[in-house]
Order: C-alpha cells, then structure tokens, then sequence
C-alpha cells in the first residue's frame, strides 16, 4: 500500500466551511460595531449643538431661527463655527423651532435596538 501524504478533499471542504461561517460571524460584529459608534458621535453631536443653542438663549432670550453650518444667534454672534453633521450622510441634523423659546433637534440612528430617531428638545 502506497503511503499518502496531504489532506483529503473532505478535510478541505470542512476546513474552509469553518474559516467561513467565522469570518461572516466576524463582518457582522464588525458593522454592528461601526454602526453603534456612528450613533454615539450623533448622539454626541446634538448635545454639542444643544449646548450652542442653549449660549444662544442665555445671550439673547431666543433661540436661533435655523443652523446651517454654523449657530448664529439673533445678536450676531456665532456660537458654533463648525456645526456638526452626521457621520453617514453628511447632513445637518433636523432643527425645527416652533416659537422662539422652545427647539427640537433630532437625528435618525441606525441600530434597530435603538430608538429610530433621537431627539433633544427644551421644554
């Protein structure tokens, strides 16, 4: 009997089933991760704007009518030269103010075990 060296074709055929049912296990944590990380900077983001926003009622008794790319209050004055955008999208968040002492600033998030949208809002 001639002695064999090298794996069957069987061995091969499991071993790679193996190395790919681990690395689709891998790409999945891995999006999970990239995704869970661009809703903490949206998260993070609005409570920068929020802070803006509120220097701007502190100063002027009013919050500004709309944010672009930078918060500028009804004075003039600008509190946030670099109005954060999303991550993903590269949009300004959604800004609405619907009288001059109340603002709601929200942003969409991609994780389905979080909420759909996160909003900060004052009163």
């Amino acid at each position: 009997m001639k002695n064999k060296k090298g794996f069957t074709f069987i061995e091969l055929l499991v071993s790679v089933t193996i190395v790919a049912v681990m690395m689709s296990v891998a790409a999945v944590a891995y999006s999970n991760v990239n995704q869970r990380s661009r809703d903490s900077k949206r998260r993070a983001d609005l409570e920068t704007i929020r802070s803006a926003l509120e220097i701007c009622r502190a100063n002027t008794g009013t919050y500004p009518a709309s944010i672009t790319t930078n918060i500028i209050c009804s004075d003039g004055a600008i509190t946030l030269t670099a109005t954060p955008v999303d991550p993903k999208s590269s949009s300004v968040y959604t800004y609405s103010r619907p009288t001059t002492t109340t603002y709601t600033l929200s942003a969409q998030l991609e994780l389905p075990d979080n909420p759909t949208a996160y909003q900060v809002t004052n009163p």
